[in-house]
This record gives structure tokens, C-alpha cells and sequence, in this order.
């Protein structure tokens, strides 16, 4: 399994737990460097190899072919060639092998910011730009839908494509001290896992998911 920008191994460790095997590629040696951290606390450091490069420009050894999974999560934000970035996703896969796509959900935006925000006047701007910033980087990112990233796997000869929302309700609630709640965090756990794939949530939810086949 290959996780594009896997950072600091937030979904690899996790993966790695379940006995996957996971390269996590990133252009940060901070973010890798915490990774192995966190697989050595775990006890996973042979399930895990870390790589350092660019996404888009992986080393050959990697390109080539050989996963059968690969991870592009949190990407496409920050990316200004969408189809570009998915075709380098696709690169490294086995043919008929599974792409998993996730990105901020531009539906979600309008929402999360009269909610979250109490400020409808932003909300209302946000209907009508795909423009956003993030507080943790501070960078400008590019929102899109899940519909459109739908079509570009499309072009790109994906087939059985699926959408997932993710966090559906948990970006809403406002008081977020609940959330650290046993009991609280359990039923919403189990109200976020009933919508994922229950329309309308999840085309309103904060991050949209997309699992392709590649063409074979």
C-alpha cells in the first residue's frame, strides 16, 4: 500500500496495525521523522517505509506498477493539476488495483462557515468561490467536489467509483468538548458510519471520499 503525503503516518499506523504493509511518501522529513516515531512506539517499524519525495514526482522504484493500494488523501487541495496529480496516483498501482481519493468538500464550505463561524455573510461568498485558507499551513487552498474529482476518474478510465462522506455531523456540533465523551463520541461514531454513503449527508459532509478501480 502506497500513502501519497502521508505525513505524519495518521492513516499508515493505523493500517499498519491491521498488518498492512505501507510506504508513506512525503516531501517533509519533519512529517517523516515523526512518522517512524510513532512506528517504532507502536512496534510496526517493519510495516512501515518511509520515502521522501514529491507526490507527483515519485522515483522510479515506486512508479512502477506494484501496489495494489494507494492512498491520496488530503492532496488535491493544495494541487493546481487535478487530473495531473490523479493520473501520478494512478501510476503506481497494479492494474485493478483500488485509488483511494479524499479531499474537503467544496458543498461543505457555505456550511461549516455559518455554523462553525456564525457568519452568514462569508457563508454567503463561499457559495460561489472554490477559494479557501487553511489556519494550520496557512495556505491557499483549491475546494473541490466530489462530482467533479467523479468525472476526471472517469476520463482517466476508473471504473466502480464510489463516494463516501466523511465527517457528515462531528464538524457541526459545536461544542467539541463533548466529542472526548466515551458514550458521546460512540453514537456519533455510529451516526457518522449510517450516512457515509446516505444521501443527502454526503454531499454535505466536510471531506468527500472516492474509492476507483484502475483500469486493467
Amino acid at each position: 500500500m502506497l500513502d501519497l503525503t502521508g505525513g505524519d503516518g495518521g492513516d499508515a499506523i493505523r493500517l499498519a496495525a491491521r498488518g498492512h504493509h505501507v510506504t508513506i511518501v512525503d516531501y517533509a522529513p519533519a512529517m517523516l521523522a515523526a512518522a517512524t516515531e510513532r512506528a517504532v512506539a507502536g512496534g510496526l517499524t517493519e510495516l512501515i517505509n518511509c520515502v521522501e519525495a514529491d507526490a507527483t514526482d515519485l522515483p522510479r522504484d515506486l512508479a512502477n506498477g506494484e501496489f495494489d493500494v494507494v492512498l491520496c488523501h488530503n492532496l488535491l487541495q493544495y494541487m493546481d493539476d487535478v487530473p495531473g496529480t490523479l493520473a501520478s496516483a494512478l501510476s503506481p498501482l497494479k492494474a485493478g488495483g483500488l485509488l483511494s481519493v479524499m479531499a474537503i468538500n467544496r458543498h461543505s464550505a457555505p456550511l461549516n462557515i455559518a455554523v462553525r463561524e456564525m457568519d452568514p455573510a462569508a457563508a454567503l461568498a463561499a457559495l460561489d468561490t472554490d477559494q479557501a485558507r487553511t489556519q494550520m499551513f496557512n495556505s491557499a487552498l483549491t475546494l473541490h467536489t466530489a462530482e467533479e474529482i467523479i468525472r476526471t476518474l472517469r476520463e482517466l478510465g476508473c471504473w466502480d467509483i464510489a463516494h463516501y462522506g466523511i465527517r457528515s455531523f462531528c464538524d457541526y456540533i459545536t461544542d467539541d468538548a463533548r466529542k472526548h465523551e466515551p458514550d458521546f463520541y460512540a453514537a456519533l461514531e455510529r451516526l457518522e458510519l449510517a450516512t457515509t454513503a446516505r444521501p443527502p449527508y454526503m454531499h454535505t459532509a466536510r471531506l468527500f471520499q472516492l474509492t476507483a478501480w484502475k483500469p486493467s
